[in-house]
């Protein structure tokens, strides 16, 4: 077998195979005899028709088949000679006409780890802010009165009463672009807590102060990289009419309001005191997930190294599935919310480039230091990941192996820089 390896960059090379005619004609005539063995035709019993006329009729087959296996028994061997080791799975470029006598040919893409040249003083002793983990009244207060928002009575306002911030105004409007009605952007009742921006923050600005039965205009200008295509880049006219204005009663925060609530608290200060707790939690992830980022920040400053386009496109899929999911679990779809999924890729592209220079980063760390999954560790998740979804071993191998010991092998990683790290406490 002729190897031939081609640099198209650092980290992508073309290796061209050539697979002399003996293997060729060997993995042709297993994959004939295969078929043949099945072939049904009339006027033969089965498995007893003549081999040039299985190679007539199901030419096309044998061809494709052939192909096929020739390079599932040939590719990694060709990798091996080469001596590197791929990144992700080589990606088919093109191959030759297959004839039974003649050497057949084909060329794969094959994209390597980059070489991150780093030193321990890159990485070891990082001086990265950390902000406090600290919760204010002002905080808590604003949680405590959601709930009384959430829970209050919506009473119809007397006619001419203006609107005020947290009023709920029904409205019908109609979306223009110049004269054009947009489709799919109108509506005749719909209901806008006024000022939370769930809307649109400038259409709610316009109606703070505005009564019943006012019909006006509003103009507002989406962004080039919204993802709602409808909306995306364009000056919108809003022509709205206010049916109906409710103002909410609020009920007061007493012990009463707290037990009304059907949570487990009796008084106003236990609520208040397990508020203040899931935030300390809240902040304080949200604080280590910052100074985690910081952190890699500015170990990547310290080195340069091209990432493998396909290894980001594979970050990219997998963020695009994360949020599929997130939105599945609320019932909604791309498609129910009308998202541009080219926006929404270009959107996301940075993520996973950076998310792609981590994971690189992180994995070299992890040789350099040594640092490793257990074997054990790694039996115990197939074991696990076996039967929990009911798949061979094999299966749960390739789902661990792929999916999750890189993930767990970064986040360890991750842990020995930040136990090495110098934090430097910042006031919020």
């Amino acid at each position: 077998m002729k190897v031939e390896l081609q640099d198209v960059s650092e980290v992508e090379k073309i290796l061209k195979v050539e697979v002399p005619q003996e293997k060729v004609n060997e993995i042709i005539q297993q994959v004939t005899n295969q078929i043949k063995k099945k072939a049904k035709i009339k006027g033969f019993r089965e498995g007893k028709v003549p081999v040039y006329l299985v190679k007539k009729l199901f030419k096309e087959e044998i061809e494709e088949k052939s192909i096929a296996r020739i390079i599932e028994d040939t590719l990694n061997k060709a990798i091996k000679e080469t001596k590197m080791e791929p990144l992700l799975r080589p990606r088919i470029e093109e191959w030759g006409e297959l004839k039974e006598g003649e050497p057949f040919n084909y060329s794969v893409l094959v994209e390597i780890r980059p070489v991150i040249d780093i030193k321990k003083e890159d990485y070891i002793g990082i001086e990265v802010e950390k902000e406090t983990d600290e919760i204010n009244n002002e905080e808590v207060d604003k949680i405590l009165n959601e709930f009384r928002y959430s829970f209050s009575e919506l009473k119809r306002v007397k006619k001419g009463e203006p609107i005020e911030e947290r009023y709920v105004a029904v409205i019908k409007f109609e979306a223009y672009e110049g004269e054009e009605l947009i489709p799919g952007h109108q509506a005749e009742a719909l209901f806008i807590d006024v000022g939370t921006g769930e809307f649109n923050e400038k259409v709610e600005k316009e109606l703070i102060g505005k009564k019943e039965g006012d019909k006006f205009s509003v103009e507002v200008e989406y962004p080039e990289e919204g993802l709602n295509p409808l909306l995306a880049g364009k000056k919108v006219r809003y022509e709205i009419e206010i049916k109906e204005v409710y103002k909410r009663e609020l009920k007061e925060l007493n012990d009463e309001f707290v037990k009304s609530l059907n949570m487990g608290f009796e008084t106003v200060e236990a609520l208040k005191e397990s508020i203040k707790n899931r935030l300390l939690e809240d902040k304080k992830r949200r604080n280590e997930n910052r100074f985690r980022e910081k952190l890699l920040e500015k170990i990547l400053e310290k080195v340069d190294f091209k990432v493998p386009a396909r290894y980001v496109e594979l970050k990219l899929y997998q963020l695009l599935e994360q949020v599929r999911e997130g939105l599945e679990r609320d019932g909604l779809s791309f498609d129910k919310l009308n998202i541009s999924m080219d926006k929404l890729k270009e959107r996301l592209y940075p993520i996973a480039e950076k998310q792609a220079r981590e994971e690189l980063l992180l994995e070299k760390i992890a040789e350099l230091e040594n640092i490793e999954i257990s074997q054990d560790e790694i039996n115990e998740t197939v074991e696990a990941i076996s039967k929990g979804l009911k798949v061979s071993v094999e299966k749960a191998q390739g789902i661990v192996y792929f999916n999750i010991l890189p993930k767990r092998l970064a986040e360890k990683t991750l842990q020995f820089l930040v136990n090495n790290a110098k934090p430097i406490t910042k006031e919020n």
